[in-house]
């Protein structure tokens, strides 16, 4: 009996695992990209933040704040009470509270005159969104800019200039400024550039890459190693050597069904008006995405030689294509994780495959200058493939030994 088409004849039989990492979880990538807008060369979308200020001083200074914060984020009404603010916090309803306390205002002027440390205000930073941490910048930058036209007002007063009109020049100064930046206007690129919705999909899509590929091999190999079909397959007159090659290419099949799904789908569904004059960046994310489908195969080789079960082997899938995706960046940008979990992911496949794909996204023209260090970060994610099937391999023939 061919190890190979009884390996396919397996992989039939437990089609429920193609309909679920396959099927439902590519749809759920889609899903995401989908939900995803893109910029155009209309312009670039503003977001704002949903803001609250507690003025607790009701000073020159503090009002001019509010109103400043105002300005830039959406205002939200909000009770000065600790429930209020607690539930806010909580539901995640505004992602920037500013606390103004009393005295703040008279505190800052004092600062300025005598050139110390000015004082701080209270925030409440949403976690949840980056626009919280973006409006705490916003916030900081305009004080700042009080706390400087205060200092310069008061080395220069001659004498003639009130406190009350040091603010008021001072405040007005600092909304000059702030508002003195440039809108914001879209460059067109060399070569024309990818959707958004296309990299978050196929960010999305390692994970169930990975774990499609470790089910289907891990589940296909605890089928072979079952007696009743390990003594047809073995009785079959063919040598050793060609079963190993059924089952690798039972093995690589499957790599290459999910492979072909998923980046198919994705270039069907985001990219397909720009296949011909994006075809050399959308090769290079093809060609990630294989080598990143390939440590997914010879993960599932490494679990089934280790002959564990069909839930340890769902597990593992499901775990460990989670976490190679969390250090892969596809989760959150790995610029916000900490300096030791980067160096960690440097040591895994994932890592170099979002390079590649970041890479290709990014690139502004499709000169080999630029896409050949790309190709480079996916032979070395295909490395690691073949690190862990050499492992697969030893296990294997260790487990063969010890059966003689």
């Amino acid at each position: 009996m061919s190890t190979f088409k009884t390996s396919l004849r397996i992989l039939v039989a437990h089609r429920l695992y193609i309909l679920i990492y396959l099927v439902l979880m590519s749809a759920g990538a889609v899903f995401v990209g989908t939900g995803s807008g893109n910029a155009t060369d209309a312009g670039v979308t503003q977001v704002t933040a949903d803001v609250a200020v507690i003025d607790r001083d009701d000073s020159a200074v503090s009002r001019a704040l509010a109103e400043y914060v105002g300005s830039v984020g959406n205002t939200r009404p909000l009770e000065d009470t600790k429930q209020a603010l607690q539930d806010a916090t909580a539901k995640d309803r505004i992602q920037y509270i500013l606390i103004i306390p009393a005295g703040f205002g008279e505190e800052l002027q004092a600062a300025a005159q005598d050139g110390t440390q000015p004082p701080a205000v209270e925030t409440v930073v949403s976690y949840r969104s980056y626009m919280g941490s973006l409006m705490n910048v916003h916030t900081d930058s305009y004080l700042n800019q009080v706390y400087d036209y205060l200092h310069a007002l008061n080395t220069d007063a001659t004498g003639t200039q009130s406190a009350e009109q040091s603010v008021e020049r001072a405040v007005t100064l600092a909304k000059g400024s702030m508002r003195g930046g440039s809108a914001a206007r879209l460059i067109t690129q060399d070569a024309l550039p990818l959707p958004e919705s296309l990299k978050l999909y196929t960010l999305f899509s390692l994970f169930p890459l990975t774990a499609f590929c470790v089910v289907a091999i891990a589940v296909l190999m605890a089928s072979l190693n079952r007696p009743p079909v390990h003594s047809r397959v073995s009785s079959a007159p063919v040598t050793g050597r060609s079963r190993g090659l059924g089952l690798l290419g039972a093995c690589l099949l499957v790599g290459l069904v999910a492979w072909l799904w998923f980046f198919c789908l994705g270039t069907a569904v985001f990219a397909a008006d720009r296949i011909v004059d994006a075809a050399p960046r959308l090769g290079v994310i093809g060609l990630a995405l294989a080598a990143y489908t390939l440590n997914g195969v010879a993960m599932g080789f490494l679990v089934g030689q280790l002959r564990l079960g069909e839930n340890a082997a769902n597990a593992i899938a499901v775990i460990g294509g989670m976490a190679f995706s969390v250090l892969a960046g596809a989760w959150a940008p790995l610029d916000m994780l900490p300096d030791a979990v980067i160096a960690v992911a440097r040591l895994t496949p994932g890592y170099w495959a979002t390079l590649a794909t970041g890479g290709a996204f990014n690139a502004g023209s499709t000169s080999a200058q630029v896409l050949t260090p790309l190709l480079g970060y996916c032979g070395i994610c295909a490395l690691f493939a073949v690190a862990i099937g050499a492992i697969g391999l030893g296990v294997g023939r260790s487990r063969a030994r010890a059966a003689v």
